[in-house]
């Protein structure tokens, strides 16, 4: 009987250094930091500052945009009477009387609606004048910075035109009410309705300002240049880099130690 084949298995263990106290092995590693870090901090301060510029500039855009449709739709008729017995029709608007019995004229009456909306529409307009006259000289290249708080003042400012301009158009409403009966039909034109739409921009303005002015408040990225960079591990363990004191207070502790033990040596 022929002796059977015995197969032998041999394994390789080839000599690795140790990884405890090595400190010369790292381990593969991921960058830590964005491409964006690596640029000055300078720099990134002026893309910031240059980004709190362009909303600025958005909001006064804004802000100019519904002060240009309301002073195209201020002249305009904003109401229309239609008397029910003959088919009249009457047309009116915040400056536009119609001159009819059945309808207002400049002639103030009580409870005196009209003008109560004619002076609350001048404030919304005068207001956003302002904005806008803040922004265009924070644009100036001789104003240099640009003065303290005029976010929260540009977002203040356009709050309170918002709310005047509302309360121009509740209270024409209700001049609109008051000459309304069983004889007389009104119907509101269109150019009133985009007065809403231009109340609704302001509150808009007002609230992207009032965000920008949170945002420019935040520390600027220059405070924190003197932080030691640190390298963590891609797994979560492994040898961390540790700031360059530490490490040279270890490596003297281990030269120390080594001569020692040649001494006793």
């Amino acid at each position: 009987m022929e002796r059977e084949e015995q197969t032998v298995f041999t394994f390789y263990y080839p000599e690795v250094p140790k990884v405890k106290g090595d400190r010369r092995y790292r381990r593969p590693t991921l960058p830590t930091q964005h491409p964006s870090a690596l640029m000055p901090p300078q720099r990134r301060q002026q893309h910031v500052d240059q980004t709190h510029t362009y909303i600025r500039m958005f909001c006064g855009s804004l802000c100019g945009f519904s002060l240009l449709v309301l002073i195209c739709m201020s002249p305009l008729n904003w109401v229309q009477f239609l008397v029910i017995n003959d088919g009249l029709e009457l047309y009116a608007g915040l400056w536009i009387p119609c001159n009819h019995e059945l309808c207002w004229s400049h002639t103030p009456k009580p409870p005196y609606y009209l003008q109560y909306s004619r002076a609350f529409f001048l404030i919304s307009v005068f207001t956003i004048l302002v904005v806008l006259g803040w922004l265009f000289s924070s644009c100036l290249p001789r104003r240099g910075r640009v003065t303290g708080n005029l976010d929260l003042k540009v977002s203040m400012l356009s709050f309170i035109s918002a709310s005047c301009l509302l309360l121009c158009l509740i209270l024409f409403l209700e001049q609109v009410d008051l000459y309304t009966s069983e004889t007389v039909d009104s119907a509101l034109l269109w150019p009133y309705q985009v007065n809403w739409g231009s109340d609704f921009i302001y509150l808009f303005a007002g609230i992207v300002s009032f965000l920008n002015y949170i945002t420019s408040r935040s520390p600027s990225l220059d405070q924190d240049i003197t932080a030691v960079p640190t390298e963590k591990s891609r797994l979560g363990f492994g040898p961390v880099t540790l700031p360059v004191e530490d490490a040279l207070s270890e490596l003297l502790t281990e030269s120390s130690s080594e001569i020692s033990q040649t001494h006793q040596i």
